[in-house]
């Protein structure tokens, strides 16, 4: 029993951050009829150069809601092809659109300048979701922002900043980069959040921009999390908090930096549901 339970789970697990159908390859002036059902890599300009992006079409006439994702650092540089399954449940459960983009410096995604300058890639993804929320199946008025770990962090730099703005999802994320650089006790978060050692480096907090936040925001966090220590949760519960901002802090006891399947997807489709609805048709 228990060897089928733990099989079960690396199952689940490879299908939710690296297993996906096959892909077509589309040009975007296509995305209008892309068919129902099925995921559709595109590639739109932006900031000087091309980047990457899926999008999965609910079945139904729409227009959806559109769920927009965005994906945390791999070693392998893999960029929103990682989170291809979590857009496909989304699809399946709640008919949300989802999109899914490649952050510079991963994917096929290739902008010039820095890969860590979060101005450009604020732009990258607002020029992914002006495109897409244009297409008649897309509802404009009802988006949503979900990142998982570094794409929190961006997700979070952009809760303010997106019109129609109805929902925000930060899994495992940092919101003040000075504090989780001094507190992590990882050395190689740091080295990635300060690759040239210097000896005072400028990092930027996403806590002062909190007061532009409007939409409901569910914060998600492993209470054992050694890459990103869990008070990063707790910084920005205490800012939405003090500012009366809708939010919901979820702490994962036992969890490290990644979280337990089951029990995100519980919280995240329970929080979306009340602040969002399904849009599947009854």
């Amino acid at each position: 029993m228990f060897m089928s339970r733990k099989r079960l789970f690396l199952l689940v697990l490879i299908s939710l951050f690296y297993g996906c159908n096959a892909v077509q390859t589309i040009p975007f002036q296509s995305l209008e009829t892309s068919p129902p059902g099925t995921v559709v890599q595109f590639f739109y300009e932006s900031q000087g150069g091309q980047a990457e992006g899926y999008l999965i079409r609910p079945k139904g006439d729409g227009p959806f809601p559109l769920m927009v994702l965005l994906h945390g650092h791999s070693w392998r540089r893999e960029g929103a092809s990682r989170v291809i399954p979590v857009g496909e449940q989304f699809s399946t459960e709640l008919c949300y659109a989802s999109l899914a983009i490649s952050l510079p410096g991963y994917g096929m995604t290739d902008i010039p300048g820095h890969n860590d300058n979060r101005e450009i890639i604020r732009r990258v993804v607002v020029d992914g979701i002006s495109k897409v929320r244009e297409l008649p199946w897309v509802n404009p008025k009802r988006v949503m922002l979900y990142g998982f770990s570094r794409g929190a962090v961006f997700a979070a730099t952009l809760a303010g900043k997106v019109d129609g703005l109805r929902s925000v999802v930060l899994h495992s994320g940092a919101y003040d980069i000075g504090r989780l650089y001094k507190d992590t006790p990882s050395q190689w978060v740091r080295r990635s959040i300060n690759p040239n050692g210097e000896s005072n480096p400028r990092l930027f907090s996403v806590l002062p921009e909190v007061s532009n936040w409007n939409a409901p925001a569910l914060i998600l966090h492993g209470g054992n999390d050694q890459l990103v220590p869990t008070n990063q949760a707790y910084l920005l519960r205490d800012r939405l908090r003090a500012l009366g901002k809708p939010h919901r802090l979820v702490l994962f006891p036992d969890a490290g930096h990644r979280l337990p399947l089951n029990g995100v997807r519980e919280e995240v489709l329970s929080f979306l549901t009340q602040h969002v609805g399904s849009a599947c048709e009854r």
